[in-house]
């Protein structure tokens, strides 16, 4: 979910957490001798528990038709119902060849992704060979999550060992937090002092012998503090693939503000006997778009009263009133009581996961989108190409894309868009020269043709004007120009210089919704 209050945005948080797999740009955290293992977990569980062998290769946003080189890693799954390996989608992100392996067996077995859930962070491998799974046993998983203070226990390979490590510690706060696989979307979370290292990405965390949580990252700045994915979050992902198709969460859409100030109270009228939150911004691609208003009280969200910090009681446990959401799939409704105009209204509201080009998630499994003439590539703006501006977003250009970025919704800006072009880079050449105050520029027109997404450029490109290429750009009038004789004539040589093997990629609609 992304529903945040206005002083929380998943943007501005403080927090570095790390990802728990063993690869090249993992941070390592400090070893700590495992515990023996529990009397409550048989040796089927360890047996059940598989080190997972990835090679990976992630796509290079800044020179989009290529790839970075293939790096290796592993990480950690378990075993579930219908011969299926459950992990973290970031154990297997950008994957090019994947293997599985169990405790005690040298041999490796060829695996491959049917599901990632990459805003969750779950996956769901397949094994080629059935013989793989002769001599293990279905995890079996808990109904409900384990209390503060109960003692769990941890089990995977971490930091790149060859034999099962079990290590034991308490739940010592359940919470909602960001899931730094995507960057943006946040869940509900176990944050548990087990020694949890990289490596045990993926592996089981267990109470009283079934499964209550799937470890995935850790604290940077804290000692033994590590995080699981728990049992409403898993439940959520095996629901939603039975389908044969992930659809992700639904999403509200709404910022909001506490009921806390009393003035603010008084100046919207609630009564004493109520509380709740006040939407402050409706996401015009959220469900909630059309049926709540800004100004509105969100009284309660199905039968559950929301109180003046945003909280409801679910399951015996204070959490923020979005968890409700989270326990919802993609066409399900919930029902909300919201105060309006000094009444109460009783809403019904759609479940929807629209899509939206502009929630600027990680990217992963996804082959970048471009476009060249002349030398110069144009992309769509995305949170992989922010990654590449190396300014530290000092100019004028830079500084707009962080704004696009991150308040195009906010301000309107998205309307007439769905997608932002920009031009990301230029390859030089003579027909292309002194275009460099241009990079990172929001291209809005080329050739009197208005653009809204990457397609628009190649219509466009085909039809210069008066033998010239303009392009021009957000916040300039002056349009930047190229010879399009020369453009024409010289295409196939500066893509054949920079070893570029073709002038654009461009996806088709659709092509980005969830796997």
């Amino acid at each position: 979910m992304q529903e945040t209050n206005m002083n929380n945005r998943i943007w501005a948080q403080g927090l570095l957490i790390a990802l728990l797999w063993t690869g090249t740009s993992c941070r390592m955290l400090p070893s700590v001798r495992p515990c023996p293992p529990s009397g409550s977990l048989s040796g089927d569980v360890l047996l059940s528990t598989v080190k997972i062998h990835t090679t990976t290769q992630a796509d290079d946003f800044s020179n989009p038709w290529r790839a970075s080189r293939p790096s290796q890693g592993n990480g950690t799954g378990f075993v579930i119902h219908g011969k299926r390996i459950l992990t973290n989608a970031h154990v297997i992100s950008n994957s090019r060849f994947l293997e599985v392996q169990k405790n005690g067996d040298p041999k490796r077995y060829i695996a491959h992704v049917r599901f990632a859930g990459h805003d969750c962070d779950l996956a769901l491998l397949d094994v080629d060979d059935p013989n793989f799974f002769e001599g293990t046993q279905p995890v079996s998983f808990a109904d409900t999550i384990p209390g503060l203070g109960d003692t769990v226990t941890a089990i995977g390979f971490p930091l790149g060992g060859d034999r099962v490590s079990l290590t034991r510690g308490v739940v010592s706060r359940i919470d909602q937090s960001g899931y730094s696989h995507s960057a943006i979307d946040q869940h509900m979370v176990l944050q548990v002092d087990a020694a949890i290292n990289p490596g045990n990405s993926g592996g089981p965390i267990f109470y009283n012998g079934k499964v209550v949580g799937v470890a995935f990252q850790g604290l940077s700045i804290g000692d033994n503090i590590g995080y699981a994915i728990p049992i409403p979050v898993i439940k959520h992902f095996l629901d939603d693939v039975e389908d044969g198709h992930y659809d992700g969460y639904p999403e509200l859409g709404m910022d909001y503000l506490e009921l806390r100030n009393p003035a603010m109270r008084k100046s919207l009228g609630v009564p004493p006997s109520e509380s709740g939150v006040v939407v402050t911004w409706l996401d015009p691609f959220g469900s909630a778009y059309p049926h709540l208003k800004a100004g509105d009280v969100l009284l309660s969200i199905d039968n559950c009263n929301i109180g003046e910090d945003g909280t409801i009681v679910l399951d015996g446990n204070p959490v923020q009133f979005t968890e409700i959401l989270e326990r919802r799939q993609v066409g399900d409704s919930i029902t909300v009581n919201v105060f309006r105009d000094s009444g109460i209204l009783t809403l019904a509201i759609p479940l929807l996961n629209s899509e939206d080009p502009f929630i600027f998630r990680n990217l992963y499994d996804v082959q970048p989108e471009y476009a060249i003439l002349g030398g110069l590539v144009f992309a769509p703006l995305n949170r992989e190409i922010l990654k590449t501006i190396r300014s530290g977003f000092s100019t004028p250009n830079d500084q707009s894309l962080l704004y696009l970025s991150r308040y195009a919704k906010l301000d309107g800006f998205y309307r007439d868009h769905d997608q932002f072009v920009i031009l990301i880079r230029r390859l030089p050449h003579p027909v292309n020269t002194y275009t460099d105050d241009f990079m990172n520029g929001h291209v809005v027109e080329v050739n009197g043709v208005a653009i809204r997404c990457m397609q628009d450029l190649l219509t466009a490109f085909s039809a210069p004007v008066n033998g010239f290429h303009r392009i021009r750009f957000a916040g300039t009038e002056e349009p930047l120009i190229l010879d399009a004789e020369a453009v024409k004539a010289t295409q196939d040589s500066i893509l054949g210089q920079y070893g570029v093997p073709a002038p654009f990629c461009i996806h088709r609609p659709g092509d980005l919704a969830h796997e």
